[in-house]
């Protein structure tokens, strides 16, 4: 960390350091020269000699510097300061778009779309001088002053004409915004950007990104194949109009999506004049935009994909349901029935016969398929008539054949897999037969049946094994690296860490892992790879009492938690349908993923417990 006071190359007098990032260190500085205040991005020491990071380095501050827009930030001055690299820039005192969900939750549908807008300026202008930025996020973003949005850290971006960005296995980016061409390696292009951003409006419109997972390939595999919820199911605030144009920016082939930054703008101005249009109240939303934007496929083995039918024709019954309902004013209070285990037909026919309407959201289960696994809201739930009941219905477990991927290298073999549904995990096995970085092996092998979402191991070769007196591996787990290099340096092995990983219970810098374990054999001057510990990120529980369930549930799920629901009987008609007490209470610092419960209102005196696994599922689909 560079002192308060310090002069960097003679002209930036640091002020106070405004953050770290994954290779650089941001500090607020006084320019000397010419008496303004300056962000000044200094790259880490532990990276300075690395060439891979210096060359990212110098490539954010040529890009960025290359293009004069507004809605950039401005690049003053880089060079090389006490055996470091370092890029003077704009200082733009505002919050991150990332801070601000976290702070606000879904914003209005006009604000939304007013940022995405200059965002999209940003990359309009960028596109035109052949730059393609490949990691367009909300923690990239600045909310400036006077409502300016500005776009920074061009630390992967790319010339469209660099031959680098085709590299198949080439996959850079954060997986939450992630194209489904970047998840699988291929060609990255301007269409990237326009799918990033359309993650960005997703996350500005719903507070939570489309897809979530237990680790960056869950979510890259998602991006790849799982078509996202519309925004309005998250938030009844957004219009149809404007669900239509985030899902077409989502669209898994880029051919697909807007041709052009400028057309994406064009979308969103016209589905802004909609917003001042009066909404129904979300029990009353009308769906008729849904058929369009799942339309029936067939799926890898020629069978059509029956519930697509199913959902397409209970939205059409619902909407007319919902419209004469809506016609008579004032509807009435009914109860909503126990539907999980029923078959969706049933289910439909069953809520049809209350004034209900059942909208199916299809979903991987090992239950039969067509049956009702999930409902939204949840048996007992006392609602209005003509409102929307959501079921999840299982589609079964689906399948596919682990492909053919022995003698590819590890890189091929894990987009080959990906694209099949599968999650590649690596493990290194001595080899004479095969080179270094190839993969030798499967589990389960080749051409078995799998499950789709299913770990496939692939065993991929690190060379022949070790000669007889090689070094053995000695135990640093539990060491502080530090010590561990040590360890490993007097045996003749050189450490180096490959990974960081938070723990609750190991110090900051403890090793948790070590590749080969302890007892392996390694030629003499070999590497070992370390994971070490680093603190827990927490977050403060945001207080949701007293708002509707849908909201407490988006910014609890917004800021990174579980969501669990508790009804509870209130006698206050007003209080039906709102947070009436929240467990941790608001104030207290909980690790992201861990569970908060609401208890919420509800007239009956019938108490049933949901806990969810996602704050998507909170808010749309829900688990009964």
């Amino acid at each position: 960390m560079i002192a308060a006071g310090t002069v960097i190359d003679g002209r930036y007098r640091v002020i106070a350091k405004l953050g770290s990032g994954g290779m650089a260190d941001v500090y607020l500085a006084h320019d000397e020269l010419l008496g303004r205040q300056v962000a000044v991005k200094v790259l880490q020491d532990r990276f300075a000699g690395d060439q891979q990071f210096v060359e990212r380095f110098r490539r954010e501050a040529s890009a960025a510097a290359s293009l004069s827009h507004p809605n950039i930030v401005a690049i003053f001055d880089r060079g090389s300061w006490d055996g470091t690299y370092y890029i003077a820039m704009e200082y733009l005192p505002g919050k991150t778009l990332k801070e601000l969900v976290r702070e606000e939750g879904p914003l209005p549908p006009s604000q939304a779309i007013e940022i995405a807008i200059q965002v999209l300026r940003a990359a309009a202008y960028a596109h035109r001088h052949g730059v393609i930025h490949r990691d367009l996020k909300p923690h990239n973003i600045i909310l400036a002053e006077e409502g300016r949005v500005v776009v920074t850290d061009f630390g992967i971006a790319r010339a469209a004409s660099d031959g680098e960005i085709t590299q198949v296995g080439s996959i850079m980016g954060t997986a939450q915004y992630l194209s489904p061409e970047q998840a699988e390696g291929g060609k990255v292009s301007e269409a990237s950007d326009i799918y990033a951003v359309g993650v960005l409006l997703y996350e500005l419109l719903t507070g939570t990104v489309p897809f979530q997972g237990d680790s960056a390939v869950a979510v890259a595999l998602q991006h790849l194949s799982t078509p996202p919820r519309p925004p309005s199911l998250l938030n009844p605030a957004v219009p149809r109009q404007l669900d239509q144009v985030v899902l077409r920016a989502l669209a898994k082939n880029p051919a697909d999506r807007y041709p052009s930054a400028q057309s994406f703008i064009d979308a969103l101005t016209a589905a802004g004049q909609t917003i001042a249009l009066p909404t129904a109240p979300i029990d009353q939303q009308p769906t008729e935009a849904i058929p369009a934007l799942v339309p029936q496929e067939e799926d890898g083995k020629g069978r059509r994909r029956w519930w697509l039918g199913l959902l397409v024709a209970a939205v059409a019954a619902g909407g007319a349901v919902a419209g004469l309902l809506l016609s008579k004013g004032e509807p009435a209070k009914v109860v909503v029935p126990a539907l999980i285990g029923q078959s969706q037909a049933q289910a439909v026919q069953e809520l049809r016969a209350d004034g209900l309407v059942g909208v199916a959201i299809p979903q991987t289960s090992t239950a039969p398929p067509g049956t009702v696994v999930g409902q939204r809201p949840q048996a007992g739930t006392v609602v209005a008539k003509g409102s929307y009941v959501y079921l999840t219905v299982s589609v079964g477990a689906q399948t596919a054949l682990i492909p053919k991927v022995v003698g590819l290298p590890q890189h091929k073999a894990e987009a080959v897999l990906r694209a099949a549904g599968f999650v590649p995990v690596a493990v290194s096995q001595p080899s004479k037969r095969y080179p270094p970085g190839t993969v030798i092996g499967t589990s389960p092998p080749e051409a078995v049946e799998a499950q789709k979402g299913a770990t496939v191991v692939l065993y991929v070769s690190s060379g022949p094994p070790p000669a007889q007196g090689a070094v053995t591996v000695p135990d640093v787990v539990g060491l502080s690296q530090s010590a561990a290099e040590e360890a490993l340096t007097a045996v003749g092995l050189s450490a180096q860490v490959v990974g960081r990983r938070e723990s609750g219970t190991a110090p900051p810098g403890t090793v948790l892992v070590q590749t080969p374990a302890a007892g392996g054999k390694v030629a003499k001057g070999g590497t070992v790879s370390l994971i070490v510990a680093t603190r827990p990120q927490l977050v403060t529980v945001p207080n949701v009492v007293g708002k509707q369930e849908a909201q407490a549930a988006a910014e609890l799920g917004a800021a990174g938690f579980k969501v669990a629901t508790r009804n509870e009987p209130v006698a206050e008609p007003e209080a039906v349908g709102q947070v009436v007490e929240q467990v941790p209470p608001a104030g207290l610092q909980l690790r992201p993923g861990e569970k908060v419960t609401i208890v919420v209102g509800v007239l009956q005196h019938k108490t049933t417990t949901t806990t969810t696994t996602s704050s998507a599922a909170r808010k749309g689909e829900g688990e009964g």
